[in-house]
């Protein structure tokens, strides 16, 4: 099937594949938050385009990081952009960071900020070839996308109610789109450019890093707090206009290795154990009712994603999630249990479980500091935007940031649907989330927030912000 790319004036540098059909279609009326909103949109455009043709998909169990060259290719990409844009100390690590500083006109007392979004895309959908579509001025109708049957239906996505005349942008539907989270490396990127060259717009120093690996829980690993310097980090990485996250899941991942008996098919008769048999009854033995797609709100889950093996050796990958970590405990247990009681039931049989903890509950940590989560509330208001507060069903690299020291809530993208090949993003909506971020430097040049954090040399420098 040829892919079907829309357009709009002026994105010579957004190219389409090879055979692509390119549809090149008048600017409409657009709904921006404001003024600064739209004037940073085409710009963003531009950007999220291009970072999304360039397939960033990481891989699980990696054995360097980063653990795809993709996310090498746009770390390069980035450095040059934001070299342009004037931030000379731009430079991309021997792991895959990509770290620049803006620095702040006026020093005075404002303290050091970090802007933090990861590279990576998830590796539990395909990743590329991205082919972007731009739908302008969205009707409200079904979405046919042009691959894999894929539909984007209001009916069964209610936030694309909401978006009727917003500028959507989806991929061809046999990929994900990779707005989790290069909306929010544009975002930043976006808001940056704007700052640079806008000297009459106060800001504090900007630390800004864009993180390798995120996706299978090691943005954070080789993250080096002590060189980014800053006091307090915010990472680009919601979805909604207008969220405001504080709170994460606590996360563990669970790895079960069950041993069977293999013997020739002919001959297994009371001989032969099977593994894979065994994996499948424990994970059918669950409870229906803590799994992903059955909980909600502050409900914790395990959830089974991967089950390979053969009839002598059969492996389950769960992770389990939940806001508490009494409750967290709990689940793990469940799942101990069960596995336990499944495969005692044959002593020919045996089984090894490896729980790993992922990441904490980042509230533990912003409780201490509230005034950092509320300086993004201020600037979230400052934009016309009623914050949404609510705990994220997930993580971000801020969850192990602020236990690593570095205060880090998140912030809306504008994105949604991630990790599918429905994922889309509103235009309007990201230029929010950019223009968010200008205000949010300028949140922390007042004093009632840069007072506040105690002056360098109070601490060391790898401390971080006063409770």
């Amino acid at each position: 099937m040829v892919g079907l790319s829309l357009y709009f004036p002026g994105e010579i540098r957004a190219h389409p594949p090879k055979g692509a059909l390119t549809y090149w279609l008048p600017v409409p009326g657009a709904r921006y938050t404001s003024s600064l909103a739209a004037s940073i949109a085409d710009d963003l455009r531009e950007k999220f385009l291009r970072y999304v043709r360039i397939d960033t998909q990481s891989r699980r169990d990696r054995d360097r990081s980063p653990s795809t060259p993709g996310q090498l290719e746009l770390a390069r990409l980035l450095v040059a952009e934001l070299l342009e844009a004037g931030l000379e100390d731009a430079a991309v690590d021997l792991n895959g960071y990509v770290t620049a500083t803006l620095p702040a006109l006026d020093r005075g007392r404002a303290p050091v900020i970090g802007l933090i979004a990861h590279m990576d895309t998830t590796p539990d959908a395909p990743g590329g070839p991205v082919e972007p579509i731009v739908h302008a001025a969205y009707s409200g109708d079904v979405l046919e996308l042009p691959r894999g049957g894929t539909r984007l239906d209001p009916g069964a996505m209610p936030e694309l109610r909401t978006k009727q005349g917003h500028d959507l942008v989806t991929s061809s539907g046999d990929t994900l789109l990779g707005a989790d989270d290069k909306a929010g490396v544009a975002a930043i990127m976006a808001a940056v450019a704007h700052l640079a060259s806008t000297p009459s717009r106060r800001h504090p120093t900007l630390r800004i890093c864009f993180t390798p690996d995120e996706e299978i829980g090691e943005g954070a690993t080789l993250f080096d707090i002590e060189r980014f310097g800053a006091a307090c980090a915010y990472t680009i990485d919601g979805s909604e206009l207008g969220e405001l996250q504080d709170e994460t899941f606590c996360a563990r991942e669970a790895r079960l290795t069950i041993h069977g008996v293999d013997v020739h098919p002919g001959q297994a008769t009371g001989k032969m154990v099977n593994a894979l048999r065994l994996a499948a009854a424990v994970i059918a033995e669950l409870p229906a009712d803590l799994a992903p797609e059955t909980t909600g709100g502050r409900q914790g889950f395990i959830h089974p994603f991967e089950i390979r093996g053969t009839p002598a050796c059969a492996r389950i990958r769960a992770i389990l999630r939940d806001f508490d970590g009494e409750q967290l405990d709990r689940l793990v247990a469940l799942l101990e249990d069960t596995a336990q009681r499944i495969i005692g039931g044959d002593p020919r049989a045996r089984l090894s479980v490896d729980v790993r903890e992922q990441y904490r509950n980042m509230r533990t940590y912003l409780e201490a500091v509230p005034y950092v989560t509320e300086a993004a509330d201020a600037a979230i208001r400052a934009e016309g935007i009623e914050p949404v507060r609510k705990p994220i069903r997930g993580g971000t690299d801020g969850s192990r940031l602020s236990e690593m020291g570095l205060p880090t809530p998140n912030i809306f993208t504008g994105g949604h649907e991630f990790h599918s090949p429905r994922e889309w993003a509103s235009l309007q909506d990201m230029a929010a989330a950019a223009a968010t971020v200008v205000r949010l430097a300028e949140v922390w040049t007042r004093p009632e927030y840069a007072e506040r954090v105690r002056p360098p040399g109070a601490r060391s420098e790898g401390a971080r912000v006063s409770g």
